[in-house]
């Protein structure tokens, strides 16, 4: 499955903040500011800014005007469930656009694949429910391993073999 880049920046910021500490609201220290966030998330500013909006709207970050103004983690939001938030981010969308610019033949027919791939989103959405926000920064700050992550591929296609009844 695929998060979009909307869904990867919200998570990312919001692990940021997390590292950041708990008193974000009464500390100015613990705040980021959306420049600061863009650089640490190597994103446009106006694609933070975007993110931030949303996750401030939904009360998972709270944010302070001014000078030493800035956004953090708001009260709750490390009890947040994860797929709950990774539903919310991604919206309701299909894994493939059957009935897009150019509509698949089979859309109309209550194809098959359309309801497995549905079922294939929610259950990788389903692999996040009951791990809670908080537990993701903390595991994030335990020193989780960094680098490329395998997804259970091999990196070389094995050769495929043909059954020919010659």
């Amino acid at each position: 499955m695929h998060l979009t880049k909307f869904t990867d920046l919200g998570l990312r910021a919001l692990m940021i903040l997390g590292d950041t500490g708990a008193a974000g609201a009464t500390d100015p220290a613990q705040r980021r500011t959306i420049g600061e966030l863009a650089v640490q998330t190597a994103a446009p500013a106006s694609h933070v800014k975007k993110v931030v909006a949303r996750l401030t709207g939904a009360g998972i970050l709270g944010s302070v005007r001014g000078r030493s103004g800035g956004v953090y983690l708001a009260d709750g939001a490390r009890s947040v469930d994860v797929g709950t938030l990774l539903r919310d981010l991604e919206g309701r969308h299909e894994v493939v656009d059957c009935d897009g610019d150019t509509p698949c033949p089979l859309a109309r027919r209550d194809c098959s694949l359309r309801h497995l791939l549905a079922d294939a989103q929610e259950n990788f959405f389903s692999t996040f429910d009951g791990i809670a926000l908080g537990e993701l920064i903390d595991r994030n700050a335990a020193g989780a391993p960094t680098g490329p992550v395998s997804v259970g591929m091999p990196t070389t296609p094995a050769p495929r073999t043909y059954d020919t009844d010659e």
